[in-house]
């Protein structure tokens, strides 16, 4: 049988640089590779890319390391993705028409200009008619692909933290009503059940130690929250009260040691590697 390409999903935060590489084998799929890094101070700050030369020095090394084929995956960072929503149009608008009045109608929301944006969107089942608006800069995102170019890495997938986030719960058979809490290394994110309509957002470190619980903090942005199980998963160590922890590494079936110390901190780089290509 012909092996498949690695798929590899690359995290990058405030504090580390963390990947996956899994293998479609006959059986499921196959770790092959992990890694993790710790960056420079300032690196990132607030999801903006700073100090780019360390990084590109410290990439450049890791992709000596991976075959000279592979399916590349990275997020962007949560802090600095947009989202608006808004009525849906006439479903018999036809495409491009529709994208084009959904892009320009929401862009009119978002502190940019159209052209200065790479916009998604979605219908959102739990809303009347409502779309939900997703936009990156294009600058910062060119940004990104060029530091990567520059090590040798051409992504073929960018997508949200968030969603990757979900990705990894769905694969690691989490319930599909249960809300996905990751801390990152300078925030705490958070993102709405693989199963129900798509939501996150983003809490500063101490919110975990404060007196309201994280997983009731959370419910209360979600707008979808009566829909969702009480508690959570935490993908990560020591979880809050209320909070389960889940290891992302269940949704890959063939693992061999040495494995993560804190296999929870991978979730984000778990769900790009397992992520299907879009058509």
């Amino acid at each position: 049988m012909r092996l498949q390409a690695w798929q590899v999903g690359l995290d990058i935060q405030a504090g580390f640089a963390r990947a996956i590489a899994v293998q479609r084998r006959r059986h499921g799929w196959q770790l092959r590779h992990w890694w993790q890094h710790p960056l420079p101070d300032f690196t990132l700050r607030e999801g903006i890319l700073h100090e780019t030369a360390p990084l590109i020095a410290i990439l450049s090394f890791w992709r000596k390391t991976l075959p000279s084929t592979l399916s590349l995956r990275i997020s962007l960072p949560a802090q600095r993705i947009m989202q608006q929503r808004m009525a849906a149009p006439d479903v018999r608008m036809p495409e491009p028409a529709r994208s084009a009045f959904i892009f320009a109608h929401a862009a009119k929301q978002f502190p940019l200009s159209i052209e200065h944006l790479v916009m998604d969107y979605r219908a959102d089942p739990c809303g009347d008619n409502q779309m939900v608006v997703t936009a990156a800069r294009q600058q910062e995102i060119e940004q990104w692909m060029c530091c990567l170019a520059q090590a040798q890495l051409f992504p073929q997938v960018i997508e949200l933290a968030p969603c990757a986030l979900q990705v990894a719960a769905h694969a690691a058979g989490l319930p599909g009503d249960v809300l996905l809490i990751h801390p990152l290394d300078d925030a705490i994110l958070w993102a709405s059940p693989h199963g129900l309509p798509f939501q996150f957002g983003l809490f500063d470190n101490t919110d975990a130690q404060a007196d309201t619980s994280l997983a009731e903090r959370v419910r209360t942005q979600y707008r979808a929250a009566t829909l969702c199980e009480a508690g959570g998963y935490y993908s990560g160590e020591n979880p809050p009260p209320s909070l389960q922890s889940w290891s992302p590494l269940s949704a890959i079936g063939q693992l061999s040691a040495p494995l993560p110390v804190s296999p929870g901190a991978f979730a984000p780089a778990v769900g790009l590697a397992l992520r299907h290509m879009d058509c």
